[in-house]
């Protein structure tokens, strides 16, 4: 019997030394702002992510997640860092623009000239983080219809242009990072459920461009919904999950990664992916509060009524970047043993 594995979304929570203790990391979450600022004049700052990218391993490690991601430690806003690696892209220019379909409105950079890549980068931090793991290790990109959102085009004048430049150029960083090893690379896209029109139009050819001609990897896409927030609910429609599952279904995905802890979706829901992997939100990011083993392996069990363990992923809802180190950690570890429990039972 095949064996339910556990993996991260993306992000983990700051390494307290890496960001100081006064530093509030929420201001990151927003599209205006950028971690680098707060990184400025920082000695031995590339000294102090290597240590922070360790940090996250072991934490990771401990807590018993079979695929792991360096937690983003390198990265301040997950969007802009990719995007300062890309030509075209105006940091100096910021403008005000509405995004994620509306939700907000935040100062993003502006898009002067052609999209194409300065350098590719990933595969070197791929390496780094490959040295001091011997388990599955993911790499995290956002994805081409997000970038669009995060940016003002003052170039293109047609998104469907703009969106596929970026996906050639994250195109390239995915053959360098599959050369180089790398079995796991996730796409991350809250755009996709904010603009379900814009990724049937162009955002399912751009998601398809990223991977093309790219074989022998687990090629995944993360359907953000976004962070919750105390004052205002910020979360993406559910309903517009079931419309993106179906038609991402059909494409040359391999694993898409859902938000089910936050609400319980319906399980004929799940029958919509096809014949794809699930990986599972299964524990909550805006919140301390720690699910039991046993909500967990309750909440897996009844998944597995709809999907076989064999195209089952459990991991949290997304990134835990918000949330305490001592929080995350105790979620990982509730999240790997409800995990094996399952994988127990099942054998």
């Amino acid at each position: 019997m095949a064996k339910i594995k556990t993996t991260v979304i993306g992000s983990y929570p700051k390494y307290p030394r890496l960001i100081g203790k006064d530093f509030d990391v929420k201001w990151l979450v927003s599209p205006g702002n950028n971690l680098d600022r707060g990184w400025k004049g920082r000695e031995n700052l590339e000294e102090l992510q290597h240590e922070a990218v360790r940090w996250a391993v072991k934490e990771q490690e401990d807590a018993g997640i079979d695929i792991l991601t360096d937690g983003e430690q390198q990265r301040g806003n997950f969007v802009f860092y990719h995007c300062q690696h890309l030509e075209g892209f105006d940091f100096a220019d910021k403008q005000e623009k509405s995004v994620r379909g509306g939700s907000r409105s935040e100062l993003v950079p502006t898009i002067k000239r052609a999209v194409k890549n300065k350098r590719l980068y990933l595969a070197e931090e791929f390496k780094f983080l490959k040295s001091l793991t011997n388990k599955g290790i993911k790499v995290t990109i956002p994805g081409p219809l997000t970038i669009v959102d995060s940016s003002r085009d003052l170039h293109y004048n047609d998104e469907r242009t703009l969106a596929l430049d970026i996906a050639k150029a994250i195109q390239e960083e995915v053959k360098e990072l599959a050369n180089s090893g790398c079995k796991f690379i996730q796409l991350d896209e809250p755009a996709f459920i904010r603009e379900p029109k814009k990724f049937a139009d162009y955002g399912i050819e751009a998601l398809e461009q990223c991977f093309k001609g790219v074989y022998g990897i687990a090629k995944i896409v993360h359907i953000c919904r976004g962070y919750p927030n105390k004052e205002k609910d910020v979360k993406a429609e559910k309903e517009n999950y079931a419309q993106i599952a179906e038609m991402l279904s059909k494409t040359n995905i391999d694993q898409i990664s859902i938000e089910d802890a936050h609400e319980n979706l319906d399980l004929d829901f799940f029958k919509k992916f096809g014949e794809k992997t699930v990986i599972l939100g299964s524990v909550e990011i805006g919140g301390n509060k720690t699910e039991s083993v046993e909500e967990i392996t309750k909440r897996i069990k009844q998944i597995l009524t709809v999907v076989p363990p064999e195209r089952l992923v459990v991991a949290p809802d997304c990134g835990l970047l918000l949330l305490s180190p001592d929080s995350a950690k105790r979620k990982l570890v509730n999240l790997a043993r409800a995990a094996n429990s399952v994988n127990d039972a099942l054998t």
